[in-house]
């Protein structure tokens, strides 16, 4: 009987270690698929570097444009380009005297910036009129600006979380779709100013009328 008994739990030990090998492997295939899963999803993401360099030549040559955005959109994209950044506000422009002045909490680092974005007070208007525009802001961008933005939102689409890469991704490329419009060619001064929203939306099909 004591040998039965034995031999009964050298059979469950092995069946529970079995069964612990097949979790392991599951886990293991598990993990190297969402690992392979992850790398084709940042490699979508990811923009080929002499494309991207012709991106930014073509931005730094733009004297500037009106970019139409919600205040969210603009503060994801800012505080990637220029290191800080709040929805509410409507210029950059640090405070006369605070940085001299000795550490003021919560001035001094809400308004020092890890590259300066040069934006003063009139270059962000809120756009406030409807429901349509509830969010939604004009920001004048430089060539400089729009090409600092396009270098940081390149490096945001190599980041680990891939959420953020896609979304960088996704801005990116609507900031290309204007700088593919850009005759280096043409006239200088003929679309000066020229105003670009990002503003996707759904089909007029697919709205529900009231």
């Amino acid at each position: 009987m004591f040998k039965t008994w034995r031999e009964e739990y050298r059979a469950n030990q092995a069946l529970k270690r079995q069964i612990e090998q097949d979790q392991w492997e599951q886990e293991k295939r598990w993990r190297e698929e969402d690992r392979a899963a992850r790398q084709k999803a940042l490699a979508e993401n990811s923009t080929d570097m002499e494309e991207h360099n012709a991106n930014i030549r073509a931005a730094t040559g733009v004297s500037y444009l009106t970019l139409v955005c919600h205040e969210d959109t603009w503060t994801f994209m800012a505080i990637r380009a220029f290191g800080q950044w709040k929805p509410a506000w409507t210029q950059s422009t640090r405070l006369t005297g605070v940085m001299d002045q000795p550490h003021h909490p919560g001035i001094l680092e809400e308004k020092r910036f890890s590259v300066d974005p040069n934006l003063p007070e009139g270059r962000i208007r809120k756009l406030s009129e409807g429901p349509a525009h509830r969010g939604m802001q004009e920001i004048l961008l430089s060539g400089h600006n729009l090409a600092q933005l396009l270098k940081a939102l390149q490096e945001g689409t190599k980041e680990d979380d891939v959420a953020a890469s896609a979304r960088c991704s996704r801005l990116y490329n609507k900031l290309v779709e204007f700088v593919d419009l850009i005759d280096p060619g043409a006239e200088a001064g003929q679309t000066t100013g020229v105003r670009y929203r990002i503003d996707d939306s759904l089909d007029a099909a697919h709205v529900k009328k009231n």
